[in-house]
């Protein structure tokens, strides 16, 4: 129990220090790159965070958090290149929820099965991939393996 404790408010101090950079960071040339960090860290941190998401991911919250904050610190000076990046995970979010509509469709009210629902991590794993390369993904990481993915959970 101490050990998630200890977890969690290493989690939430990084958001905090995530919270407080976004803030900080103004330039309306950025706008679309921090609209999409702010719904990155809405759906990473919100209240009941940790039994939504399973202790188990803390130590990966905490991984995709310290790249958000990478992010924030390369982003006015690396504006253009974020913004491809940025496109190619959009890309790769709207593959999964075609994919979250498909299996409602075929089987309402179902709950998602979980190789499905690991492709929302995996989306993350891209975005450390693409904005904080050098803390290493938590496996080989890429769009092909998303698509490939996305196609195997298809109904």
């Amino acid at each position: 129990t101490m050990d998630t404790i200890r977890k969690v408010r290493e989690v939430l101090a990084a958001w905090q220090a995530c919270e407080r950079r976004l803030k900080a960071t103004t330039s309306v040339v950025l706008a679309p790159s921090l609209a999409d960090i702010r719904e990155q860290l809405a759906a990473l941190i919100k209240p009941g965070f940790v039994t939504e998401h399973g202790v188990r991911r803390l130590p990966d919250l905490m991984r995709y958090l310290v790249a958000v904050d990478r992010r924030l610190q390369q982003l006015p000076h690396n504006a253009e290149r974020d913004r491809a990046r940025m496109a190619k995970v959009h890309d790769m979010r709207d593959e999964y929820l075609w994919l979250l509509e498909q299996l409602e469709l075929k089987h309402p009210g179902r709950p998602v099965p979980r190789e499905a629902l690991e492709i929302r991590w995996m989306i993350e794993e891209l975005r450390v991939s693409y904005f904080a390369h050098a803390l290493g993904t938590a496996y080989p990481i890429s769009d092909k393996r998303i698509v490939k993915a996305v196609t195997a959970a298809a109904p």
